[in-house]
């Protein structure tokens, strides 16, 4: 009889597949909101525009908006590996794993949203740092970086990924007994 429990086919997947699964969230969310605020394009092409990338606006642009989206992925990637990194340090529970990951979201949102993006970025770029952040309410990326770090910490704490956190299990009715 064959184990069924599943286990991710390589090791860097696993610290790397929950920070870009987040980060699909995190973009969705905001993409709907850009659809009522500015356009569905506009928050990944902000992004590019953020650092010096493609016209500046919300009209549409296929390569600031394709930059854009693989920027937000890879930042999500690496910042999903840095908060694995902290899980298998700290090793807590389900429950605070996904509250840590909650706070998690909202310092990365401070650091981005306040130190990048407000002193850093408008080094070079002012004007497409303000096109991004004309692109949705600020209310919205603080609720997205929410929802990234639900996700991100839900998914470390139970998903597929527990087992690359460290932390505790949920509890044992949660595993199949074999």
């Amino acid at each position: 009889m064959a184990d069924s429990t599943w286990k991710p086919p390589d090791k860097l997947v696993a610290w790397l597949a929950p920070g870009l699964v987040a980060g699909i969230m995190f973009a969705m969310f905001v993409m709907v909101v850009g659809i009522v605020a500015s356009t569905f394009w506009a928050p990944p092409q902000g992004i590019a525009q953020a650092v010096g990338i493609g016209p500046n606006g919300h009209d549409f642009h296929v390569v600031p908006f394709i930059l854009g989206l693989m920027g937000h992925m890879m930042n999500s990637i690496i910042i999903g590996a840095i908060f694995v990194a902290i899980l298998r340090t700290v090793r807590p529970g389900p429950a605070v794993t996904v509250m840590a990951g909650m706070a998690y979201g909202l310092v990365v949102y401070a650091v981005m949203y306040w130190v990048l993006l407000r002193h850093v970025f408008t080094i070079w770029a002012a004007q497409g740092v303000q096109s991004f952040l004309t692109a949705n309410p600020e209310w919205s990326w603080v609720v997205g970086h929410l929802v990234f770090g639900m996700v991100l910490g839900g998914l470390l704490a139970y998903g597929p990924w527990r087992q690359v956190s460290g932390g505790r299990p949920a509890a044992t009715a949660l595993h199949s007994a074999s």
